[in-house]
């Protein structure tokens, strides 16, 4: 899980702690805590973290994908145009769909 997300939730997972144990301190003070909630928001900021890893995962995936997919578009595009060159004279090349002036 990133940092970002790590670093508040184990600091709000420590003081659900503290405030558990030094709950009747609290009560004496009439300080009121909402530990569940403080609990919850952690268990909610975790999942959101996991899905944020694995949506992460799966672009980086797409991208690698899609980074192949251009490199064999290159060689192939590459390899079709240079026998039109090579025979054509560029002012020729236009009808061909080739765009390169040298």
């Amino acid at each position: 899980m990133n940092k970002i997300y790590q670093e508040p939730i184990n600091k709000a997972e420590l003081l659900v702690e503290g405030v558990k144990k030094c709950a009747d301190s609290l009560a004496k003070k009439g300080i009121v805590v909402n530990v569940d909630a403080l609990s919850n928001a952690c268990r909610t900021l975790e999942d959101a973290g996991a899905a944020q890893d694995a949506a992460e995962a799966k672009l980086k995936e797409a991208r690698e994908i899609a980074h192949r997919c251009l490199d064999e578009l290159k060689v192939i595009f590459n390899s079709t145009k240079a026998p039109i060159k090579q025979n054509y004279s560029p002012e020729a090349w236009v009808s061909f769909g080739i765009l390169d002036k040298k």
